[in-house]
Protein backbone atom coordinates (compact mmCIF):
# COMPACT_ATOMS: atom_id res chain seq x y z
CA UNK A 1 0.00 0.00 0.00
CA UNK A 2 2.76 2.49 0.93
CA UNK A 3 4.61 1.77 -2.32
CA UNK A 4 1.41 2.35 -4.29
CA UNK A 5 0.79 5.66 -2.55
CA UNK A 6 4.34 6.86 -3.24
CA UNK A 7 4.10 5.77 -6.87
CA UNK A 8 0.93 7.81 -7.26
CA UNK A 9 1.81 10.90 -5.24
CA UNK A 10 5.60 11.05 -4.94
CA UNK A 11 8.02 10.76 -2.06
CA UNK A 12 8.18 11.98 0.66
CA UNK A 13 4.48 11.79 1.49
CA UNK A 14 2.44 12.93 4.48
CA UNK A 15 -0.37 10.63 5.71
CA UNK A 16 -2.88 12.44 7.93
CA UNK A 17 -5.67 10.48 9.63
CA UNK A 18 -8.62 12.71 10.55
CA UNK A 19 -10.48 9.73 11.97
CA UNK A 20 -7.73 9.29 14.57
CA UNK A 21 -8.04 12.97 15.48
CA UNK A 22 -11.80 12.60 15.97
CA UNK A 23 -11.29 9.62 18.27
CA UNK A 24 -8.63 11.40 20.33
CA UNK A 25 -10.93 14.41 20.71
CA UNK A 26 -13.82 12.26 21.87
CA UNK A 27 -11.65 10.56 24.47
CA UNK A 28 -10.19 13.82 25.79
CA UNK A 29 -13.63 15.43 26.03
CA UNK A 30 -15.10 12.35 27.71
CA UNK A 31 -12.26 12.26 30.25
CA UNK A 32 -12.88 15.85 31.38
CA UNK A 33 -16.67 15.50 31.34
CA UNK A 34 -16.36 12.45 33.57
CA UNK A 35 -14.07 14.33 35.95
CA UNK A 36 -15.97 17.62 36.17
CA UNK A 37 -19.58 18.21 37.26
CA UNK A 38 -19.99 21.49 35.36
CA UNK A 39 -19.54 22.60 31.75
CA UNK A 40 -16.43 21.50 29.84
CA UNK A 41 -14.94 23.14 26.74
CA UNK A 42 -12.24 21.64 24.51
CA UNK A 43 -10.51 24.14 22.21
CA UNK A 44 -8.11 22.73 19.63
CA UNK A 45 -4.76 24.53 19.38
CA UNK A 46 -4.52 25.41 15.67
CA UNK A 47 -0.80 26.09 15.81
CA UNK A 48 -0.07 22.40 16.42
CA UNK A 49 -1.26 21.21 13.01
CA UNK A 50 -3.31 23.19 10.49
CA UNK A 51 -4.29 20.36 8.15
CA UNK A 52 -7.71 21.54 6.99
CA UNK A 53 -9.31 18.11 7.29
CA UNK A 54 -8.28 18.03 10.95
CA UNK A 55 -9.72 21.48 11.60
CA UNK A 56 -13.02 20.61 9.94
CA UNK A 57 -13.29 17.26 11.72
CA UNK A 58 -12.70 18.87 15.12
CA UNK A 59 -15.24 21.62 14.45
CA UNK A 60 -17.78 18.93 13.53
CA UNK A 61 -17.03 17.19 16.83
CA UNK A 62 -17.78 20.41 18.72
CA UNK A 63 -14.29 21.71 19.45
CA UNK A 64 -13.66 25.40 19.91
CA UNK A 65 -10.76 26.95 17.96
CA UNK A 66 -7.74 28.34 19.81
CA UNK A 67 -5.72 30.59 17.49
CA UNK A 68 -2.56 32.64 17.95
CA UNK A 69 -2.35 34.70 14.75
CA UNK A 70 -4.57 36.30 12.14
CA UNK A 71 -3.97 33.56 9.56
CA UNK A 72 -5.27 30.96 12.00
CA UNK A 73 -8.23 33.19 12.83
CA UNK A 74 -9.13 33.38 9.13
CA UNK A 75 -8.76 29.62 8.79
CA UNK A 76 -11.23 29.16 11.63
CA UNK A 77 -13.78 31.71 10.46
CA UNK A 78 -13.58 31.70 6.68
CA UNK A 79 -12.37 28.20 5.80
CA UNK A 80 -13.73 25.99 8.57
CA UNK A 81 -16.73 28.18 9.46
CA UNK A 82 -16.23 28.28 13.23
CA UNK A 83 -18.60 30.82 14.84
CA UNK A 84 -16.81 33.84 16.24
CA UNK A 85 -18.01 33.16 19.77
CA UNK A 86 -16.37 29.70 19.57
CA UNK A 87 -12.88 31.13 18.95
CA UNK A 88 -10.27 31.77 21.63
CA UNK A 89 -7.66 34.33 20.52
CA UNK A 90 -4.38 33.76 22.29
CA UNK A 91 -0.70 34.55 21.79
CA UNK A 92 1.74 37.32 22.69
CA UNK A 93 1.20 39.48 19.57
CA UNK A 94 -2.27 40.65 18.55
CA UNK A 95 -2.14 43.29 15.80
CA UNK A 96 -4.96 45.83 15.50
CA UNK A 97 -6.51 43.99 12.55
CA UNK A 98 -6.82 40.79 14.58
CA UNK A 99 -8.32 42.61 17.57
CA UNK A 100 -10.84 44.29 15.26
CA UNK A 101 -11.88 40.95 13.73
CA UNK A 102 -12.19 39.35 17.15
CA UNK A 103 -14.29 42.26 18.39
CA UNK A 104 -16.62 42.14 15.39
CA UNK A 105 -17.14 38.39 15.80
CA UNK A 106 -17.46 38.44 19.61
CA UNK A 107 -14.49 36.11 20.06
CA UNK A 108 -12.85 35.58 23.45
CA UNK A 109 -9.49 37.39 23.62
CA UNK A 110 -6.92 36.21 26.16
CA UNK A 111 -4.60 39.04 27.22
CA UNK A 112 -0.96 38.03 27.45
CA UNK A 113 0.07 41.35 28.95
CA UNK A 114 -1.68 44.22 30.73
CA UNK A 115 -0.69 46.60 27.93
CA UNK A 116 -3.08 44.76 25.57
CA UNK A 117 -6.14 45.66 27.63
CA UNK A 118 -6.59 49.27 26.53
CA UNK A 119 -5.81 48.48 22.87
CA UNK A 120 -8.37 45.68 22.87
CA UNK A 121 -11.04 47.83 24.48
CA UNK A 122 -10.43 50.54 21.90
CA UNK A 123 -10.90 47.92 19.15
CA UNK A 124 -14.27 46.97 20.62
CA UNK A 125 -13.37 43.67 22.31
CA UNK A 126 -16.03 42.72 24.85
CA UNK A 127 -15.04 39.20 26.00
CA UNK A 128 -11.75 39.13 27.90
CA UNK A 129 -9.52 36.52 29.47
CA UNK A 130 -6.30 36.95 31.43
CA UNK A 131 -3.32 34.66 30.97
CA UNK A 132 -1.58 34.10 34.29
CA UNK A 133 2.20 33.72 34.17
CA UNK A 134 3.65 30.47 35.49
CA UNK A 135 7.28 29.27 35.53
CA UNK A 136 8.55 27.34 32.54
CA UNK A 137 8.78 23.56 32.54
CA UNK A 138 12.35 23.69 33.85
CA UNK A 139 11.77 26.45 36.39
CA UNK A 140 12.94 29.44 34.36
CA UNK A 141 10.73 32.52 34.11
CA UNK A 142 8.33 32.27 31.21
CA UNK A 143 7.86 35.23 28.87
CA UNK A 144 4.11 34.58 28.67
CA UNK A 145 1.32 35.94 30.80
CA UNK A 146 0.64 38.49 33.53
CA UNK A 147 2.22 37.94 36.96
CA UNK A 148 -0.26 36.47 39.42
CA UNK A 149 -0.13 39.43 41.81
CA UNK A 150 -1.10 41.82 38.98
CA UNK A 151 -4.15 39.89 37.83
CA UNK A 152 -6.67 41.64 40.15
CA UNK A 153 -5.64 45.07 38.85
CA UNK A 154 -5.79 43.84 35.25
CA UNK A 155 -9.27 42.40 35.84
CA UNK A 156 -10.50 45.68 37.31
CA UNK A 157 -9.09 47.58 34.32
CA UNK A 158 -11.00 45.28 31.97
CA UNK A 159 -14.20 45.85 33.93
CA UNK A 160 -13.70 49.62 34.00
CA UNK A 161 -13.33 49.62 30.20
CA UNK A 162 -16.60 47.75 29.74
CA UNK A 163 -15.23 44.26 29.09
CA UNK A 164 -16.39 41.08 30.76
CA UNK A 165 -13.58 39.01 32.29
CA UNK A 166 -14.79 35.56 31.32
CA UNK A 167 -11.70 33.42 31.85
CA UNK A 168 -8.48 32.99 33.73
CA UNK A 169 -6.00 31.19 31.53
CA UNK A 170 -2.62 29.55 31.86
CA UNK A 171 -0.58 27.28 29.66
CA UNK A 172 2.20 24.95 30.75
CA UNK A 173 4.56 25.06 27.80
CA UNK A 174 5.90 21.75 26.51
CA UNK A 175 8.85 23.12 24.53
CA UNK A 176 11.03 25.12 26.89
CA UNK A 177 14.54 26.31 27.65
CA UNK A 178 16.66 24.83 30.44
CA UNK A 179 17.84 28.35 31.33
CA UNK A 180 17.02 31.90 30.25
CA UNK A 181 18.57 32.74 26.87
CA UNK A 182 21.89 34.57 26.97
CA UNK A 183 24.86 35.26 24.74
CA UNK A 184 27.03 32.39 26.02
CA UNK A 185 25.42 29.72 23.83
CA UNK A 186 22.97 29.41 20.95
CA UNK A 187 19.28 29.12 21.72
CA UNK A 188 19.01 25.55 20.41
CA UNK A 189 21.53 24.30 22.95
CA UNK A 190 19.02 24.68 25.76
CA UNK A 191 15.80 23.54 24.08
CA UNK A 192 13.92 20.69 25.74
CA UNK A 193 10.59 19.10 24.83
CA UNK A 194 8.76 17.96 27.96
CA UNK A 195 5.41 16.47 27.00
CA UNK A 196 3.19 15.57 28.59
CA UNK A 197 3.86 17.71 31.63
CA UNK A 198 3.57 15.87 34.97
CA UNK A 199 0.06 15.91 36.48
CA UNK A 200 1.36 17.72 39.56
CA UNK A 201 2.31 20.73 37.40
CA UNK A 202 -1.22 20.98 36.02
CA UNK A 203 -2.76 20.40 39.44
CA UNK A 204 -0.77 23.29 40.91
CA UNK A 205 -1.66 25.58 38.02
CA UNK A 206 -5.36 24.65 38.19
CA UNK A 207 -5.51 25.28 41.94
CA UNK A 208 -3.81 28.65 41.46
CA UNK A 209 -6.38 29.69 38.84
CA UNK A 210 -9.24 28.60 41.09
CA UNK A 211 -7.85 30.61 44.01
CA UNK A 212 -7.48 33.66 41.78
CA UNK A 213 -11.08 33.27 40.61
CA UNK A 214 -12.15 33.35 44.25
CA UNK A 215 -10.20 36.58 44.83
CA UNK A 216 -11.82 38.20 41.81
CA UNK A 217 -15.28 37.06 42.91
CA UNK A 218 -14.75 38.88 46.20
CA UNK A 219 -14.05 41.99 44.11
CA UNK A 220 -17.31 41.58 42.19
CA UNK A 221 -15.76 39.99 39.09
CA UNK A 222 -17.31 36.59 38.40
CA UNK A 223 -15.04 34.51 36.17
CA UNK A 224 -17.00 32.04 34.02
CA UNK A 225 -14.17 29.65 33.05
CA UNK A 226 -10.75 28.39 34.03
CA UNK A 227 -8.74 27.73 30.87
CA UNK A 228 -5.94 25.25 31.59
CA UNK A 229 -4.29 25.54 28.18
CA UNK A 230 -2.54 22.56 26.63
CA UNK A 231 0.22 20.13 27.55
CA UNK A 232 -2.24 17.45 28.69
CA UNK A 233 -1.43 13.82 27.88
CA UNK A 234 -2.96 11.94 24.99
CA UNK A 235 -5.53 9.19 25.61
CA UNK A 236 -5.68 6.87 27.46
CA UNK A 237 -3.61 8.77 30.05
CA UNK A 238 -6.02 11.73 29.89
CA UNK A 239 -8.47 10.21 32.37
CA UNK A 240 -6.22 10.13 35.45
CA UNK A 241 -4.85 13.55 34.53
CA UNK A 242 -8.33 15.08 34.22
CA UNK A 243 -9.44 13.66 37.56
CA UNK A 244 -6.42 15.06 39.39
CA UNK A 245 -6.81 18.51 37.86
CA UNK A 246 -10.57 18.73 38.39
CA UNK A 247 -10.27 17.53 41.99
CA UNK A 248 -7.88 20.41 42.67
CA UNK A 249 -10.27 22.94 41.11
CA UNK A 250 -13.20 21.54 43.05
CA UNK A 251 -11.26 21.65 46.33
CA UNK A 252 -10.50 25.34 45.73
CA UNK A 253 -14.23 26.08 45.45
CA UNK A 254 -14.61 26.88 41.74
CA UNK A 255 -17.84 25.65 40.12
CA UNK A 256 -17.84 27.15 36.62
CA UNK A 257 -16.55 25.95 33.25
CA UNK A 258 -13.31 24.04 32.77
CA UNK A 259 -11.61 24.67 29.42
CA UNK A 260 -8.62 22.82 27.96
CA UNK A 261 -6.67 23.55 24.77
CA UNK A 262 -5.04 20.31 23.62
CA UNK A 263 -2.82 20.20 20.57
CA UNK A 264 -0.36 17.32 20.74
CA UNK A 265 -2.85 15.16 22.61
CA UNK A 266 -5.18 15.23 19.59
CA UNK A 267 -2.88 15.15 16.56
CA UNK A 268 0.53 13.75 17.56
CA UNK A 269 -0.44 10.18 16.70
CA UNK A 270 -2.50 11.05 13.62
CA UNK A 271 0.26 11.78 11.09
CA UNK A 272 3.03 9.63 9.58
CA UNK A 273 5.64 10.62 7.00
CA UNK A 274 6.60 8.14 4.29
CA UNK A 275 10.04 8.62 2.75
CA UNK A 276 12.24 6.70 0.34
CA UNK A 277 15.77 5.43 0.80
CA UNK A 278 18.05 7.16 -1.71
CA UNK A 279 21.44 5.76 -0.70
CA UNK A 280 23.18 3.53 1.85
CA UNK A 281 26.84 3.87 2.79
CA UNK A 282 29.41 3.24 5.52
CA UNK A 283 31.36 5.89 7.37
CA UNK A 284 35.04 5.58 8.23
CA UNK A 285 34.11 4.51 11.75
CA UNK A 286 31.97 1.65 10.41
CA UNK A 287 28.57 3.15 11.05
CA UNK A 288 25.91 2.53 8.45
CA UNK A 289 24.18 5.59 7.05
CA UNK A 290 20.76 5.38 5.38
CA UNK A 291 20.02 8.53 3.38
CA UNK A 292 16.35 9.38 2.85
CA UNK A 293 14.60 11.96 0.71
CA UNK A 294 13.13 13.69 3.79
CA UNK A 295 15.15 15.48 6.41
CA UNK A 296 14.94 18.11 9.09
CA UNK A 297 13.30 20.42 6.56
CA UNK A 298 10.16 18.28 7.00
CA UNK A 299 10.81 16.94 10.51
CA UNK A 300 12.36 19.91 12.34
CA UNK A 301 11.35 18.33 15.64
CA UNK A 302 14.25 15.90 15.18
CA UNK A 303 16.43 18.75 16.46
CA UNK A 304 14.75 18.40 19.89
CA UNK A 305 13.71 14.73 20.02
CA UNK A 306 14.28 11.71 17.79
CA UNK A 307 11.21 10.51 15.86
CA UNK A 308 10.44 6.81 15.61
CA UNK A 309 11.63 5.60 12.20
CA UNK A 310 11.11 2.13 10.78
CA UNK A 311 11.21 0.32 7.47
CA UNK A 312 7.77 -0.32 6.00
CA UNK A 313 8.91 -3.82 4.94
CA UNK A 314 11.00 -4.90 7.94
CA UNK A 315 11.90 -8.52 7.21
CA UNK A 316 14.90 -10.28 8.71
CA UNK A 317 17.59 -9.09 11.08
CA UNK A 318 18.07 -5.41 11.80
CA UNK A 319 21.14 -3.28 12.35
CA UNK A 320 21.31 0.25 13.79
CA UNK A 321 21.58 2.94 11.15
CA UNK A 322 22.11 6.66 11.26
CA UNK A 323 19.22 8.03 9.22
CA UNK A 324 20.03 11.28 7.46
CA UNK A 325 18.11 13.49 5.09
CA UNK A 326 18.96 14.92 1.67
CA UNK A 327 20.12 18.35 2.80
CA UNK A 328 23.74 19.45 2.41
CA UNK A 329 23.97 20.05 6.14
CA UNK A 330 25.85 17.88 8.62
CA UNK A 331 23.02 18.52 11.08
CA UNK A 332 20.39 16.92 8.81
CA UNK A 333 19.97 13.82 10.97
CA UNK A 334 16.60 12.20 11.68
CA UNK A 335 17.82 9.40 13.97
CA UNK A 336 21.26 8.34 15.24
CA UNK A 337 20.55 4.60 15.45
CA UNK A 338 17.26 3.44 13.96
CA UNK A 339 16.78 -0.33 13.85
CA UNK A 340 16.56 -0.98 10.10
CA UNK A 341 16.87 -4.20 8.09
CA UNK A 342 20.40 -5.29 7.24
CA UNK A 343 19.51 -5.48 3.57
CA UNK A 344 17.79 -2.13 3.22
CA UNK A 345 18.50 -0.58 -0.16
CA UNK A 346 17.70 2.44 -2.33
CA UNK A 347 14.03 2.48 -3.25
CA UNK A 348 12.86 0.96 0.02
CA UNK A 349 10.32 2.89 2.09
CA UNK A 350 10.79 4.27 5.60
CA UNK A 351 8.10 5.71 7.84
CA UNK A 352 8.41 8.28 10.62
CA UNK A 353 5.43 7.62 12.87
CA UNK A 354 3.40 9.87 15.20
CA UNK A 355 4.77 13.12 13.80
CA UNK A 356 1.51 15.08 13.75
CA UNK A 357 2.44 17.76 16.29
CA UNK A 358 4.31 20.84 15.01
CA UNK A 359 6.22 19.04 12.25
CA UNK A 360 4.13 20.06 9.23
CA UNK A 361 3.48 23.60 10.42
CA UNK A 362 7.17 24.17 11.22
CA UNK A 363 8.53 22.49 8.09
CA UNK A 364 10.45 24.78 5.75
CA UNK A 365 10.90 25.35 2.03
CA UNK A 366 14.60 24.47 2.31
CA UNK A 367 15.45 21.64 -0.06
CA UNK A 368 13.04 20.10 -2.54
CA UNK A 369 9.40 20.96 -3.29
CA UNK A 370 6.83 20.33 -0.58
CA UNK A 371 5.34 16.80 -0.44
CA UNK A 372 1.74 15.90 -1.06
CA UNK A 373 -0.59 15.39 1.89
CA UNK A 374 -3.06 12.50 1.87
CA UNK A 375 -5.97 12.45 4.30
CA UNK A 376 -8.50 9.86 5.34
CA UNK A 377 -11.48 10.13 7.65
CA UNK A 378 -12.73 6.58 8.10
CA UNK A 379 -12.34 5.81 4.38
CA UNK A 380 -9.64 5.62 1.70
CA UNK A 381 -6.75 8.03 1.37
CA UNK A 382 -7.60 11.16 -0.63
CA UNK A 383 -5.46 14.07 -1.77
CA UNK A 384 -5.63 17.03 0.60
CA UNK A 385 -2.69 18.81 -1.02
CA UNK A 386 -0.90 17.64 -4.13
CA UNK A 387 2.87 17.69 -4.47
CA UNK A 388 4.17 21.18 -5.06
CA UNK A 389 5.40 22.24 -8.50
CA UNK A 390 8.44 24.38 -9.23
CA UNK A 391 6.11 27.22 -10.29
CA UNK A 392 4.44 27.04 -6.86
CA UNK A 393 7.87 26.90 -5.24
CA UNK A 394 8.64 30.21 -6.91
CA UNK A 395 5.30 31.63 -5.80
CA UNK A 396 4.90 35.28 -6.78
CA UNK A 397 8.22 35.10 -8.61
CA UNK A 398 6.76 32.68 -11.17
CA UNK A 399 5.10 35.35 -13.32
CA UNK A 400 8.27 37.43 -13.35
CA UNK A 401 10.36 34.42 -14.35
CA UNK A 402 7.92 33.53 -17.14
CA UNK A 403 7.79 37.12 -18.39
CA UNK A 404 11.57 37.35 -18.58
CA UNK A 405 12.30 33.84 -19.84
CA UNK A 406 14.78 34.14 -22.69
CA UNK A 407 14.88 37.91 -22.36
CA UNK A 408 17.88 40.02 -21.39
CA UNK A 409 18.12 40.64 -17.65
CA UNK A 410 16.33 43.84 -16.71
CA UNK A 411 18.16 46.06 -14.27
CA UNK A 412 16.06 47.55 -11.49
CA UNK A 413 16.49 51.32 -11.37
Amino acid sequence: MSADLIAAHGSPLWLADAGAVREAYRQVEAAFRAAWDGPVEVAYSYKTNRTTAFLRALAQEGALAEVVCEAEYLLAREVVGVPGDAIVVNGPAKPPSLLARAAADDALVIFDGADEIDRAAAAGVRRAGLRVAVPGALGATSRFGIPEDRIPAAARRCRDLGMTVEALHTHLVSTDLDAPPDTSRPLAAGVRVLWPRPPDDHVAAAAMLARLAGRLAADGIAVRALDLGGGIPAPPATGDHARAVCDAIRAAGFTGTVTVEPGRALVAGAVDLLMSVVAVKRLADGRRVVIADAGTNLLPGALWGWPAIAAVAADGATEPALVSGPLCLNTDVLHPAAALPEGIAPGDTLVATRVGAYQQVQSTQFGDVRPAVLVRDGGPWTVARRRETVAELLGSEAAEVAANSGSPRQEVP
